[in-house]
């Protein structure tokens, strides 16, 4: 099951990966850090492998942190380094379906990390009112079944979420008034 998940979260581990690899982050000397792992000329200091394998723990929450897991760990970043290093000689890392395909890994991560900063910023703003929560409740009573403890939660949730949404979308719009957009339908129309 490790061995599967590692595979399916490889991406994310070849991202966090590619900031620690050398070249990619601050210039830092190897000589003054433990170096934990060399593979050809690429090295990963202790204290990177273990970044590594907290990041790996923290996306696999049932991973265990074990000698086991810890050399299988291993095992799987020289496998995949070796894949890097053979890739890069192939030259495949400067072909261009791979920059597409970075560019829009990248584009959708920080449109992401966008929407949840703004999300979280707008979600302080919203305020539900006890008054808001009983009509909506008076509204719907058939669809809440549990203690009134657990239907008030459930309706701020769902009214929280009602609000937060208006208020995106209330954002966005606003984004796009402000930009300068133009169409050209001609060539923008279907062929």
């Amino acid at each position: 099951m490790m061995r599967n998940h590692m595979w399916r979260g490889g991406i994310l581990l070849l991202t966090a990966l590619a900031l620690f690899s050398p070249g990619c982050g601050p210039d830092v000397s190897f000589e003054k850090q433990e170096i934990a792992l060399q593979i050809n000329d690429s090295k990963i200091t202790l204290e990177e492998f273990n970044d590594l394998l907290k990041f790996e723990a923290y996306a696999d929450p049932e991973m265990d942190v074990t000698t086991d897991t810890s050399a299988q760990f291993v095992k799987y970043l020289v496998h995949r380094e070796l894949m890097i290093q053979e890739a890069a000689k192939l030259k495949l890392d400067t072909k261009k379906e791979f920059i597409q395909t970075i560019e829009k890994y990248w584009e959708a991560t920080l449109i992401r990390n966008l929407l949840d900063l703004k999300s979280a910023e707008l979600k302080k703003k919203i305020l539900i009112t006890e008054d808001e929560i009983e009509a909506y409740h008076a509204g719907h009573k058939d669809e809440f079944s549990r203690s009134s403890g657990e239907a008030k939660a459930m309706i701020r949730h769902i009214l929280e979420s009602g609000k937060l949404e208006k208020k995106m979308k209330d954002w966005t719009q606003g984004l796009e008034k402000s930009a300068d957009i133009i169409i050209n339908e001609t060539l923008t129309k279907g062929k």
